[in-house]
């Protein structure tokens, strides 16, 4: 399916563009930059051959040269990086979303094809830049790779709202529906039925659960007169749905 074939997008998030702007106002200085030693070391070779011959070309315009390699090499690999991020970006559109990855690869994903939404937060180190709190999302479909959503997107909470009311509204109902007609549903590494809560390590009966509750990124199971069971959620998946499911039971 080619890109003209889509329709337009609703919206678009990226992480961070690349336009006339960031080649005036960044590319072109730092280009000024390393062209300076490199321009200081031409003169000094040349004026080292007038003056005093091959030798003194050689070793007067030699560490300079060396300087100008060292800061080409570091403006390459700034400019790949920019480059990477200027390409990786998601679309949405009315019937799903459309994935662009560097280096020039597209992935399409109908809201129809997603099976699971796993969503988790993390707190960075106070020793990180920018922002402390990192959101993360991850897309599950059957047959097919799950697709970790860069987190560095702008924006990337609104991306979430955007995609669980999409899939939530669909999947919602059909799964409230196998639950009531006793189907065992999976939710990563935990699994849900009328008669128990499967977590990784034992099985739960209904009976024993006093309460759930997440903090910190930590799925919390609270047993009566056992010590609580606890899990990632950062390895679950639906994980709304699963509070909504665990709580009509409890």
């Amino acid at each position: 399916m080619k890109r003209s074939d889509l329709g337009l997008p609703i919206t678009r998030y990226n992480i961070k563009e690349l336009g006339w702007k960031d080649l005036l106002r960044v590319f072109l200085p730092l280009t000024v930059l390393v062209l300076l030693p490199v321009s200081y070391g031409f003169w000094r070779t040349l004026y080292g051959y007038s003056n005093f011959g091959p030798a003194a070309a050689a070793a007067w315009g030699r560490n300079w040269f060396l300087l100008g390699a060292g800061l080409v090499l570091l403006l390459l690999l700034y400019s790949l990086s920019r480059l990477r991020k200027a390409h990786t970006w998601i679309e949405v559109y009315r019937w799903g979303l459309l994935f662009h990855l560097p280096p020039g690869k597209k992935r399409i994903l109908e809201w129809k094809e997603i099976k699971g939404i796993t969503s988790y937060s993390v707190k960075r180190s106070f020793l990180s830049p920018g922002s402390k709190i990192k959101e993360h999302l991850i897309l599950y479909s059957r047959g097919r790779s799950p697709i970790r959503c860069h987190p560095n997107l702008k924006n990337l909470g609104g991306l979430k709202k955007i995609i669980k009311k999409q899939v939530y509204g669909r999947l919602n109902p059909v799964m409230i529906q196998a639950f009531n007609n006793g189907e065992i549903l999976p939710f990563g590494e935990i699994r849900l039925s009328k008669q128990a809560l499967f977590m990784p390590t034992r099985e739960i009966p209904w009976e024993i659960i006093e309460g759930i509750n997440v903090h910190k990124g930590i799925f919390i199971v609270k047993l009566s007169e056992q010590k609580n069971l606890e899990t990632p959620i950062r390895k679950i998946q639906n994980l709304e749905i699963l509070v909504h499911l665990i709580r009509t039971e409890i």
